[in-house]
């Protein structure tokens, strides 16, 4: 098994049994740059239509249930920029990926 060391410990207390998808977008302009890259039906998206940084706003994983949602920030900031962490946010997927097993 994964090891899942680097997961907030808020996801791995939460049942994933009623995630329905995982969007990425830049908080403080989230409507705008939201993009799906997981859901049960279609299964991992990729990255490809993301926005990867951006100077003021955070790239955030979003999760969504049938009656709440989980913001988590998803970035490092980088020469000047605030940058999507492609690797902790596909740990995050494989996780939920895991559980939902």
């Amino acid at each position: 098994m994964k090891n899942f060391n680097d997961i907030p410990n808020l996801v791995k207390s939460i049942p994933l049994d009623g995630i329905l998808r995982i969007d990425v977008a830049l908080e403080g302009d989230w409507s705008p740059s939201v993009v799906t890259v997981w859901s049960r039906k279609a299964g991992f998206n990729g990255f490809s239509e993301i926005i990867e940084s951006h100077p003021n706003y955070k790239p955030s994983l979003e999760l969504y249930f049938q009656d709440m949602w989980l913001g988590i920030h998803c970035f490092n900031r980088t020469n000047g920029k605030n940058v999507f962490n492609k690797d902790f946010a596909s740990q995050i997927i494989e996780y939920v990926g895991h559980k939902l097993r």
